[in-house]
């Protein structure tokens, strides 16, 4: 009896663990400034999504999400309805356009883009 009780404690953190497993990767994101970044990263914090955050240098997101409660693509896709291309998919025009023009990434004029 006295080892079942010892041992309960590491069963429960066991357990705890599991209960918290979740998925860290990053993909790759177009975006050319700050506005960019949250846009991004609110799109991309879905339920299920524990961090989001993107980086203007490296033009990546890096995520943590639950696989049982969302998945890559489905937080994918929610980055391209935004307007956003990632290495994925290309947003469509029409989201595109929506989009702040200082935030056109596709435009080789666009004084933000980076060279």
């Amino acid at each position: 009896m006295k080892n079942i009780i010892l041992a309960l404690p590491f069963l429960l953190f066991a357990f705890s663990a599991q209960a918290q497993a979740s998925t860290d990767t990053t993909l790759i994101v177009n975006g050319v400034c700050n506005m960019c970044k949250s846009t991004i990263e609110k799109a991309a914090k879905l339920e299920g999504v524990s961090f989001a955050e993107w980086e203007l240098e490296s033009l990546t997101l890096r995520v943590k999400f639950d696989p049982e409660q969302v998945d890559l693509k489905a937080i994918n896709a929610s980055i391209v309805k935004s307007g956003y291309d990632t290495e994925f998919e290309t947003a469509s025009d029409t989201a595109y356009y929506k989009l702040d023009p200082c935030c056109y990434y596709r435009d080789p004029n666009n004084f933000h883009k980076k060279k």
